[in-house]
């Protein structure tokens, strides 16, 4: 009778790890847009990609005194992640789908969303163009 609840408890162990490489998320796309574009920003500040929905959101983090500066700074944060977006390589956007877009947003504090804005960057690159 005691092998059946060491037996149980190994299954539930190994149906847990199951779930959790389940979950795993394959970020390498992810890790090469941020690599891309470490060398267009200060080494201080702090970047993260995230995939929501169809569009590749680029979190963008400076420290935060220069952060809340930028927060405050409407033009100046729309030409710091308009040249975000200038930035990407070819490279990269060929490996997205036409559907799909890249973005940019400001992060103040840890948050994003709330306050800020979400710079579309195939829609500027669009803009630009025309």
């Amino acid at each position: 009778m005691t092998r059946l609840p060491a037996r149980a408890s190994i299954l539930v162990a190994m149906i847990l790890l199951g779930v959790n490489a389940a979950l795993a998320v394959d970020r390498t796309f992810q890790i090469e847009v941020e690599n891309s574009l470490k060398g267009t920003v200060p080494p201080n500040w702090w970047l993260r990609a995230s995939w929501r929905d169809q569009t590749l959101v680029v979190f963008v983090s400076p420290p935060a005194q220069q952060s809340f500066e930028l927060w405050y700074d409407t033009a100046g944060q729309k030409e710091t992640l308009e040249n975000l977006c200038k930035a990407i390589p070819a490279f990269i956007w060929s490996q997205i789908n036409s559907d799909q877009d890249i973005a940019v947003e400001q992060v103040v504090g840890g948050n994003g969303g709330k306050g800020s804005f979400q710079f579309s960057c195939r829609k500027y690159l669009v803009e630009k163009t025309d």
